[in-house]
């Protein structure tokens, strides 16, 4: 499928407060044919097949993350095996990548799948990931405090780790797809709310975490890796 432009999202408001955010964000702005800026992280879009676009949103944030990864850290390189990155580059990765993180038929509804096939990916490269995986339970199973999730987030950023985010159900978000993977790359306050900026199918959002830890039914996960 050809590439969409996806107009990246503008934190200039003066009403937002940074709280942590990756250092390079400018590095997941994939290029056209034109070499402008078409995608924040890839886009599920871009697979060949429908039911490949219908449940690639796991297996396309696996392949944003493992980029960043790669363009950032030298020990890591090997990650994408490339020599440049664009859309024609991503768009081969993200289908090696669908290989080692498959949708089932409830597609990567389930960390440990996009975890063990991550893990799995970087072993066949001689690279051992370690993964932190903050588990999310469906209501009416207690949760741990909002305050735990939000600091385990803001620590990966912290360290220039995106996170990718499992949404089961949205909740009160209307500006986010239930039974979603997406990648978190900043925090942000705004007034009394907790804002994430994402890269969701290559478009770069914010969302009000706070509101979906408070109202999503089915609950989630989010992940992020580092090097052994």
């Amino acid at each position: 499928m050809a590439p969409s432009n996806h107009i990246p999202f503008d934190q200039t408001s003066s009403s937002l407060e940074a709280i942590a955010a990756i250092k390079s964000p400018d590095r997941l702005l994939i290029t056209g044919p034109e070499q402008t800026p078409i995608a924040f992280g890839c886009d599920q879009d871009w697979y060949q097949s429908r039911w490949q676009r219908q449940a690639g949103c796991g297996p396309c944030t696996s392949a944003t993350i493992l980029y960043y990864l790669s363009a950032t850290r030298k020990s890591l390189a090997a990650l994408f095996p490339y020599p440049s990155f664009n859309y024609d580059t991503m768009n081969v990765y993200m289908h090696d990548i669908w290989h080692f993180v498959t949708p089932g038929l409830r597609g990567v509804n389930d960390a440990s799948i996009l975890v063990n096939g991550i893990c799995k990916y970087a072993a066949t490269l001689g690279i051992e990931l370690e993964a932190s995986i903050f588990p999310v339970p469906a209501k009416p199973a207690p949760r741990e405090p909002f305050q735990a999730w939000f600091d385990s987030i803001k620590e990966a950023l912290e360290r220039d780790i995106p996170v990718a985010f499992l949404n089961l159900s949205r909740g009160h978000l209307k500006n986010l797809d239930s039974w979603h993977w997406v990648t978190v790359t900043a925090l942000f306050l705004k007034n009394n709310q907790i804002l994430a900026e994402i890269a969701d199918s290559g478009e770069r959002k914010m969302i009000d975490i706070m509101k979906w830890y408070q109202s999503s039914r089915l609950g989630g996960a989010t992940v992020y890796f580092w090097p052994d």
